[in-house]
Formats: C-alpha cells, sequence, structure tokens
C-alpha cells in the first residue's frame, strides 16, 4: 500500500473556483518567495479507464494555474479568457499524489497575455502548459 503524501499545512484554498472548476478541485495555493505555486490532490474520481489521472484533468488545473498567476500579475479584478492553451505532457501521475503547477506571464500587450507554466508532482515533471488569453473589454457587456 503507498502512502499518502503529507498535505502541506501552508497550503490555502484558492479563490476563484466557481463553475467547472468545482467538479476537479478543490485547488489550493502557497505563496513561495520565487512565486506562488497552486495544488490539487489527486482523487479516483480524476482516472481515466487506464487508472492513471486523465489528460483532461491535468489540462483543466494547468488552465486554472495559469489563469490564477495571470491575475496574480495583472490583478484579479481584470477579467480575461483563454483562446489558445496547449499542454505537452511528459509522465503519468496517479491519485493520492497532489498535483502541483507554477506559471507565469511571458508576455503582454494592452488586450493578449501569454503565459506558460510547469506542472509536476512530488516526483516528475507530469506536463508543460502555454497559452494565450485575451482581457476582455467590458465595455463590450
Amino acid at each position: 500500500m503507498s502512502e499518502r503524501p503529507p498535505q502541506l499545512p501552508r497550503l490555502k484554498l484558492a479563490p476563484q473556483q466557481r463553475g467547472f472548476s468545482s467538479h476537479i478541485g478543490p485547488f489550493y495555493e502557497i505563496e513561495l518567495p520565487h512565486g506562488m505555486r497552486r495544488a490539487v490532490q489527486l482523487e479516483p474520481k480524476h482516472l481515466n479507464p487506464e487508472g492513471v489521472v486523465h489528460g483532461g484533468v491535468i489540462t483543466s488545473f494547468a488552465d486554472f494555474a495559469l489563469y490564477r498567476a495571470i491575475g496574480d500579475e495583472i490583478g484579479h479584478e481584470t477579467q480575461f479568457a483563454t483562446i489558445e492553451l496547449n499542454c505537452q505532457f511528459l509522465a503519468a501521475t496517479f491519485p493520492g499524489r497532489w498535483l502541483y503547477a507554477e506559471a507565469q506571464v511571458l508576455r503582454r500587450t494592452r488586450s493578449i497575455i501569454f503565459a506558460a507554466g510547469e506542472i509536476f508532482d512530488a516526483d516528475r515533471q507530469i506536463a508543460f502548459a502555454s497559452g494565450i488569453w485575451k482581457v476582455i473589454d467590458n465595455a463590450l457587456h
């Protein structure tokens, strides 16, 4: 029987988990000296038919982590939406583990934001994600 890794005592429940995100999470976060780290504890509900964590879970977690990293830089009151997300899977991960993400803004213009990040567990890098987000002009609503 594999031992479950202990939860980091400083992890706090991440905000902005309404809608679809609530089905995958809960997501957590912790501030580190080099920036924020996001986390989710993997459960049997996250598995694909082969018994490993589903790529859609990893991609959705990556989208959330990059979204939050963008908000960390430009302000969480600014609205923006994913217009492209790329995810390269590098290794499998399994239930009972913590999945982590660290992300950063690479470049931004007035209306477009480019970001990237790593998804990893305690043993290895699981995926690399990058994408483009569009700042939503509230005057159009």
